[in-house]
């Protein structure tokens, strides 16, 4: 079983460089849009997650909830989105799918502690869009700007329990490349030709989260959690490749030049923010459970190369609940699945036009139990989980982006080292 794993683990990092990505302008800024690292389950639940100590689900977002782990739990999902981009004169649609997650949790003491590692998204580029602009008295130009990438997370975390009160701890590796690039053409000139800048970063470093939780009992069934986590600044390496290409006149007449400049392997920074987060959760037994999340980070203090970006403070409000009929109805199987709702509201970081962009979406959920997959007392669960929300808005030559995305997750938990009682 650990070996078939390892192997499934292998070719998931091999595969996820090629997954598909929706295209959005938004993208172009920083090191791309930060994906979203919830599970399934809990992206029905508008992402809300500081305070879920699931016993059967890998909670990414706060590592003190590993420490409730009672099974070794797989997961395992892909999403996909559709995407409508628009501007006061014209839209387009674009969409794109590919692998969300893979991760492992293991208790290693029941109700006490747990730890997990796996491989998470952790921000997009593509965009492909077009500006004009004139130079007075030589030629209307015509801006081409588009680049592809993304970064991704490989961690590892642990969490401990003692009497309620939890603790855990995640490092991380991300790692990637991404490239924006621009090429500008002056339309109306027979004899300044294109001119391109390629400009390619590859990032990589370690990053760190911390987190608490409590859970208080209430009556016999009822409980309420609170939860926090912390994740300090990041000073991720880079490197950056950058090149000019430019040309003046036909290469059919005379006087023509070509000229080509670059800078390679410049070594460099990118920082990233801190971020702190606060969560509550009440609900009861495993049949229903309501919570919200606070989440604030201070993008302001990005830096790429030493250089700030459009970038400002950025302020997540997820709220959302989940209900199970009877979980222990053998006849019934919708009465034994989870169904959630949920929405959630972010005040973006990136700031054009004297603009704070934001996003806000309604979300819902289903998870449906998939019985016993192994003798040892194995059980699974295949998770769906829907989002329809925008981005944006149509003021100030802004673009206000439509999306839905969809995204399918199962989670398979199994017993591990149990001893024989018969030889």
């Amino acid at each position: 079983m650990m070996r078939r794993s390892i192997i499934i683990f292998i070719l998931t990092l091999c595969l996820q460089p090629v997954c598909a990505q929706e295209n959005s302008p938004y993208s172009r800024y920083g090191i791309g849009l930060l994906k979203e690292q919830e599970n399934i389950a809990n992206r029905g639940m508008g992402g809300t997650s500081i305070a879920d100590a699931s016993p059967l689900l890998i909670n990414n977002l706060n590592p003190a909830s590993f420490a409730s782990l009672q099974l070794t739990t797989y997961q395992l999902a892909i999403e996909g989105a559709s995407f409508t981009v628009r501007n006061n004169t014209a839209s387009n649609r674009t969409g794109g799918a590919g692998l969300s997650y893979m991760n492992v949790g293991v208790p290693l003491k029941k109700d006490k502690a747990g730890l997990s590692f796996g491989l998470l998204p952790f921000s997009r580029t593509k965009y492909n869009l077009q500006d004009n602009d004139s130079v007075p008295g030589v030629s209307r130009v015509l801006y081409d700007y588009f680049g592809g990438g993304g970064l991704q997370k490989a961690y590892v975390g642990a969490g401990y329990k003692y009497q309620g009160f939890s603790i855990g701890a995640t490092f991380g590796y991300v790692f990637g490349n991404y490239q924006n690039n621009v090429q500008a053409t002056f339309v109306d000139s027979l004899r300044i030709l294109t001119t391109d800048i390629v400009n390619r970063s590859i990032v990589n470093g370690i990053t760190w989260e911390f987190g608490a939780m409590y859970e208080l009992k209430i009556k016999k069934d009822n409980f309420l959690n609170f939860g926090v986590t912390y994740s300090g600044n990041s000073n991720l390496d880079a490197s950056r490749d950058k090149y000019w290409f430019s040309s003046l006149g036909g290469v059919d007449q005379g006087g023509y030049s070509y000229a080509a400049d670059s800078i390679e392997g410049e070594k460099g920074t990118v920082k990233l923010p801190s971020t702190i987060s606060f969560g509550l959760m009440y609900g009861k037994g495993t049949q229903w459970k309501a919570g919200a999340d606070f989440i604030r980070s201070d993008w302001s203090q990005y830096r790429y190369y030493d250089q700030v970006d459009s970038f400002q403070q950025r302020y997540t409000i997820r709220t959302g609940v989940s209900y199970v009929p009877d979980a222990n109805d053998i006849r019934s199987f919708w009465k034994r699945a989870t169904y959630r709702l949920g929405a959630y509201y972010n005040l973006e970081a990136l700031s054009l036009n004297n603009t704070q962009l934001d996003s806000k979406a309604i979300t819902a959920g289903l998870g449906m139990p998939i019985g016993r997959v192994a003798k040892r007392g194995g059980i699974g669960q295949l998770n769906i989980s829907y989002q329809l929300g925008q981005r944006g808005e149509l003021t100030n030559n802004l673009v206000r982006e439509a999306y839905s995305r969809f995204a399918v997750g199962i989670t398979v938990n199994d017993k591990w080292f149990l001893k024989r009682r018969y030889n």
